[in-house]
């Protein structure tokens, strides 16, 4: 006795709700709308997260069909990276948008209450930056509160600006640091 049987598609349950985006893919997707056309090494700097985690999620939004990938032009070398834009198509609402009476998804307490990562060398331009618009002598910690980072990671950026000159060590318990003299003499 052989019995055929029909498989048919069932529909999805109209109460099937998107699943919401985790603050990870929110802050990649607010990075995607403000550089659109970037590579993922780009947008995980600009949204501050793991270098490894953003291609896996593009891979998946491409999949979902939410970004679009333009393969990198070989000119040579290594592979060139693919760039990474927001799918528009006519049947998806675009209002994601922010607009001047519409608040962003950032909001500018929380922003400061977790500083966003920055680029290499960046830190080390915000203590030179630092130094030269306030005077005198600073621990890495009081530079640390004021820049909003680490005090860890501003002793390392001025133990790199003591090497090639820009500041000096004023004293070394507790450290504290200065522009050098003839940095200031130069640049005034």
């Amino acid at each position: 006795m052989s019995t055929n049987r029909t498989l048919r598609a069932v529909p999805a349950p109209a109460t099937d709700q998107a699943k919401p985006r985790t603050e990870t893919e929110e802050k990649l997707w607010q990075a995607l709308r403000n550089n659109p056309g970037s590579t993922a090494t780009a947008l995980s700097t600009a949204a501050g997260i793991g270098k490894s985690t953003a291609p896996k999620i593009l891979n998946r939004w491409e999949n979902d069909g939410l970004v679009t990938r333009t393969a990198g032009i070989a000119d040579g070398g290594s592979r060139p990276a693919d760039r990474w834009s927001i799918t528009t198509t006519d049947d998806q609402p675009t209002d994601d948008q922010p607009t001047d009476d519409q608040p962003t998804d950032v909001d500018p307490e929380k922003q400061s209450e977790k500083p966003q990562r920055l680029a290499p060398g960046a830190l080390r331009g915000m203590v030179e930056d630092y130094l030269e618009d306030n005077p005198g002598e600073f621990s890495p910690n009081a530079i640390g509160k004021a820049l909003n980072r680490s005090s860890g990671a501003v002793h390392n950026a001025l133990e790199k600006l003591v090497e090639s000159g820009y500041v000096v060590r004023t004293s070394d318990k507790p450290k504290k640091y200065s522009r050098a003299a003839t940095t200031a003499a130069t640049t005034e």
